[in-house]
């Protein structure tokens, strides 16, 4: 990445000789307008640095900056893939471990990717439709060439909620050892959510993300329950699952795997071009 800033023009900034790493580069229309001018490649696991794959498409190392310049890649630390290695020295560095990071629920998502069950007409009708629950909004007729519904299979949608429930909870004492995103739990339910808010005037917490079901118990510290919201009513929960924050990272990461190589045919063009417009 060094020879990519080794590029930038020099300045001035408040009395210090500094790179203007904030200079905009951009493609030449030609190149644009060339839909043969890239393609897509995923990196493979031990090849995954730019510099590598620099060397081994166009014959030099020195070439990483065009596979951050073609991918858009203004920090390479966070918008470029990382290697295991390197994903889980983010982890550490950002939630402390790989347990914490699973411990911190981010929202929720559809399982069917988990479910490849089809069930039958009758079992599709017996199940829950009314103003509070609707399970059947989870499944899609299943059809025979001629349009004949022969079973019901999973739909197929990325829905996403926030979270599941969020409820308040009045304690019998103060929570000021709480912070806000810290987990709390109940021992003899074994339920858990994760805090939202704290009103230590009232003794009240405001928790997301809830698991299992908590119960009035003075003994335990809470006196009463409220359910303020609830996206995802009992009935439908077992057609979601929690989001946790190391898997989310790692879908993101997963996903960088894909990148866009400038074609070796257009490299000379496009470095010719960066020269210019980094110097203007």
């Amino acid at each position: 990445m060094a020879r990519y800033f080794d590029r930038f023009p020099i300045v001035d900034y408040d009395g210090n000789i500094a790179k203007n790493i904030l200079a905009r580069v951009d493609f030449t229309d030609k190149t644009k307008r060339d839909i043969y001018s890239t393609f897509q490649f995923t990196l493979e696991e031990g090849f995954e640095r730019p510099d590598l794959l620099s060397y081994n498409y166009y014959g030099s190392s020195k070439f990483d900056w065009m596979i951050y310049l073609t991918n858009n890649i203004v920090d390479p630390y966070y918008d470029y893939y990382k290697s295991s290695e390197d994903f889980n020295s983010y982890i550490a560095t950002k939630y402390g471990s790989n347990s914490n990071a699973r411990s911190i629920t981010l929202f929720y998502r559809l399982n069917w990717h988990e479910d490849e069950r089809t069930i039958t007409t009758q079992q599709y009708d017996s199940l829950v439709a009314n103003e509070t629950s609707n399970t059947q909004k989870y499944w899609k007729p299943k059809l025979t060439n001629t349009g004949t519904v022969i079973g019901y299979e999973r739909l197929k949608e990325e829905w996403i909620v926030s979270t599941n429930e969020v409820l308040s909870l009045s304690l019998t004492v103060a929570p000021s050892e709480f912070e806000v995103g810290d987990l709390v739990s109940q021992t003899s339910t074994s339920a858990y959510a994760t805090i939202d808010y704290i009103d230590l005037e009232n003794n009240r917490l405001t928790v997301k993300h809830v698991s299992g079901t908590f119960a009035v118990n003075e003994a335990e510290g809470i006196s009463e329950i409220k359910v303020l919201s609830q996206n995802i009513p009992e009935a439908e929960s077992e057609y979601w699952y929690a989001v946790n924050a190391y898997d989310d990272e790692k879908e993101v990461n997963e996903l960088k795997r894909n990148v866009v190589v400038l074609k070796s045919s257009y490299l000379a063009e496009v470095e010719k071009q960066f020269i210019q417009q980094i110097s203007t």
